[in-house]
């Protein structure tokens, strides 16, 4: 669904709940007024809920901007809020949460009324807080990698290439923004947000006011259970990821990767290194008359390539590589049997310093040369054993999620391999780390590294498990809503 035709949608909406109140009710003080409480009473709670489906995925987004205010405030007198900023960054899935509660909350209490002052403070206050993030997440195109945003007199032509984040996250995965046209809405969006406080008076009130608290009360509750459902107790109920179950990760990937490659070049921007003049000209055009830009005069600092007719997505960049670094993605989006995919984009653990002792024999090489001949032959000579102290790591894992895959993935992993079926576990990994995972009680299995920015776009659970058949994706099941074997195998597995 495209923001344009959700506005219109909205609209509508926003108009049948205005002719309503106005008509069966005296509610209605002013009918610009409560069409504006309510499309944007319904917009926020929408913008609210595409989040709410998936709030893991919200989190990550709030991870890269805190890590960036973090290398932003470090060198200027705002550091001493850095201490907070790595607060937030470990702690970004319930602050996530929190935004996203407020958010649908004030979408409510627009709706019904709640307090008229209040809740038009609250969403001006919201909208100046996301346009300050939007317009930083914009602007950053103009600052170059090495420079602070706040060293204005280093800042260059726009280059989205430059940006610290890419998008705000605002719809989540549904609907994607670029940061222009995020900052824009967002802008627009103050206007509104000034017009309800120098009207508050004029905004309708549905019901009484302990009926109202009631109202905001539950939908504090109610909209916290179900952020909390979508990530702690099953995948999320709605999937706008790329990932979905029924998409063929093989050919979806060939498609994307042929329509990347034959994507035209349509425009160059090159720069006079004596004027410092940018200019951007049409490729022809500048293939053309090629000779009057000679590289000693002028360079290039970015071609512009048309958006290829598939776009791409997360699955172009889905790689699995054993443990001695080979690439068996293939492999795996070829088998044509059922099989199990467990993915844990984070082994917990945590690596702890050991030492230990062992017999280390010292030997002597010596060259004789054999009698009667001019032969020579080597003789190894142990001289000593002596004990030598050997330090190494040993990880040390997380409790709950040791029991998750011994309680879980195990008697799964067991199971599949007595049918003959094949698992893997894909990790953000390494060869040393597998082997103390399996000698503490992980599965017993064959190990694959991968992203784990892929692998947590394709579960939100860790561990989380996918059921595979020559590249489609069967089922994906949050660990705790994994049926028993037999259940998958007969409902799944036919």
């Amino acid at each position: 669904m495209s923001f344009t035709l959700l506005l219109i949608l909205i609209g509508i909406s926003s108009v049948i709940l205005t002719f309503i109140l106005k008509r069966f009710t005296t509610l209605t003080k002013s009918v610009l007024m409560s069409f504006l409480q309510f499309f944007f009473g319904l917009l926020f709670v929408i913008s609210g809920f595409v989040k709410a489906v998936d709030p893991m995925g919200f989190s990550y987004k709030m991870e890269e901007y805190f890590q960036e205010f973090q290398i932003l405030f470090e060198p200027i007198w705002l550091s001493f809020l850095n201490p907070l900023m790595l607060f937030f960054e470990h702690n970004a899935l319930y602050v996530g949460i929190v935004m996203i509660v407020i958010e649908m909350v004030i979408g409510v209490m627009l709706i019904i009324g709640f307090k008229p002052r209040f809740t038009a403070w609250s969403f001006f206050l919201l909208m100046l807080f996301f346009t300050i993030l939007t317009g930083y997440t914009y602007l950053t195109a103009y600052v170059p990698k090495e420079a602070n945003f706040f060293e204005f007199s280093k800042w260059v032509a726009f280059d989205k290439d430059n940006m610290r984040v890419t998008d705000c996250g605002c719809f989540g995965d549904f609907i994607k923004f670029s940061a222009w046209h995020t900052f824009l809405k967002d802008l627009i969006m103050l206007i509104p947000g000034l017009f309800f406080i120098l009207r508050a008076k004029n905004m309708h009130q549905i019901w009484t006011p302990k009926s109202k608290f009631i109202i905001v009360a539950l939908s504090i509750i109610v909209f916290y259970l179900f952020n909390l459902y979508n990530f702690k107790w099953s995948e999320p109920v709605i999937d706008f990821r790329e990932f979905k179950e029924g998409v063929n990760i093989r050919e979806r990937k060939e498609l994307e990767l042929n329509s990347s490659a034959n994507v035209k070049e349509k425009a160059v921007i090159i720069q006079n290194k004596a004027t410092k003049e940018i200019l951007e000209l049409p490729s022809e055009q500048y293939n053309a008359t090629l000779d009057q830009f000679p590289r000693e005069k002028f360079s290039v600092l970015d071609r512009i390539y048309e958006e290829p007719e598939i776009p791409t997505t997360g699955i172009t960049y889905f790689l699995l590589e054993d443990m001695e670094g080979y690439d068996v993605s293939d492999q795996i989006l070829t088998d044509k049997k059922y099989s199990f995919m467990i993915i844990s984009p984070t082994m917990k653990g945590e690596p702890q310093p050991v030492s230990y002792k062992i017999q280390d024999t010292i030997f002597r090489y010596d060259t004789i040369k054999t009698i009667n001949t001019d032969n020579f032959k080597v003789v190894k000579t142990m001289v000593k054993i002596e004990e030598k102290q050997v330090d190494d790591y040993d990880y040390i894992w997380d409790e709950c999620y040791m029991q998750n895959i011994k309680k879980y993935i195990n008697p799964l992993v067991e199971n599949a391999k007595k049918d003959g079926f094949n698992s893997y576990f894909a990790a953000s990994t390494s060869a040393s780390i597998v082997k103390d995972f399996v000698k503490d009680g992980g599965p017993d299995m064959v190990y694959y590294n991968s992203d784990d920015t892929t692998l947590k776009t394709i579960l939100r659970s860790n561990p989380g498990i996918l059921l595979l058949k020559d590249g489609t994706i069967i089922k994906k099941w949050h660990y705790k809503k994994l049926p028993e074997y037999d259940v998958i195998k007969k409902k799944y597995m036919k």
